[in-house]
């Protein structure tokens, strides 16, 4: 009798145990998704003035400036509540007056100029999904960047990972349909598609600011692609060879 007391004594306790293991457990998730900003979530109030939304279910914001190396340009995501992380909708915190946005996906990308306060959109509309951007500088999304220090000033593109079709049939873009990728100059024009329809891209490496080395998957099979900077030209694209010729 007295055994049975010390293990019905001992389960509680594992069960009080487990309840606050889970709630920390809980409490870490929200601090790491939601409050923190390295995240890259925002909680914001939306913005009216920059897209419309007559259906009011976009809630546009402006998501965090990045500033383009060596030149006198910014560039701020605009960003949709309705394209965030579907789990972040169902968050307790979605019920105050703030909305939570994804900055990792946005619709569109405004360029300003701090010079003389000019600015422009990348896109003419907000129907695609930038799924990750950056200078070929920013030397955190693209590693072993070869440069002179000489030659920073010179940076000539910003790439871009964006989803544009549907490609799973479902009547929606989604961040399961296929990418593309792009580049365009370091103020947002000159736009260009380099390679579409693509699985993911691999690995990919700025050649002394001439060249960019990708490696990528399409639909199942690998592909070694090298790229011109300055004529904004490929200048091969090969499959990967098989293990064993």
């Amino acid at each position: 009798m007295e055994q049975n007391r010390f293990f019905k004594w001992l389960w509680h306790i594992n069960a009080i145990g487990l309840f606050f293991l889970l709630g920390a457990g809980l409490y870490s998730f929200i601090k790491s998704e939601i409050i923190n900003p390295s995240r890259q979530v925002i909680i914001a109030e939306p913005i009216t003035s920059v897209a419309n939304d007559p259906k009011g279910v976009e809630k546009w914001t402006l998501g965090y400036g990045q500033e383009i190396i060596g030149l006198e340009y910014i560039m701020l995501p605009l960003i949709s509540k309705y394209s965030k992380v579907k789990m972040l909708n169902q968050m307790p915190l979605h019920k105050t007056n703030y909305y939570i946005y994804n900055e990792n996906i946005a619709k569109n990308i405004l360029f300003i100029n701090n010079k003389n306060n000019s600015s422009h959109w990348l896109f003419p509309t907000n129907n695609q999904l930038i799924v990750e951007y950056s200078t070929l500088m920013s030397g955190t999304t693209i590693p072993y960047v070869e440069y002179d220090k000489s030659e920073i000033k010179k940076t000539k593109i910003i790439y871009y990972k964006v989803i544009d079709k549907d490609t799973t049939g479902d009547k929606a873009i989604t961040v399961e349909d296929k990418q593309s990728f792009a580049i365009s100059d370091v103020t947002g024009k000159n736009y260009r598609v380099v390679i579409s329809k693509i699985d993911r891209v691999i690995y990919m490496r700025n050649i002394k600011n001439r060249e960019l080395h990708i490696v990528y998957q399409k639909d199942g099979v690998g592909h070694s692609l090298k790229f011109d900077i300055d004529k904004f030209e490929t200048i091969s694209d090969v499959v990967l060879p098989k293990v064993g010729g």
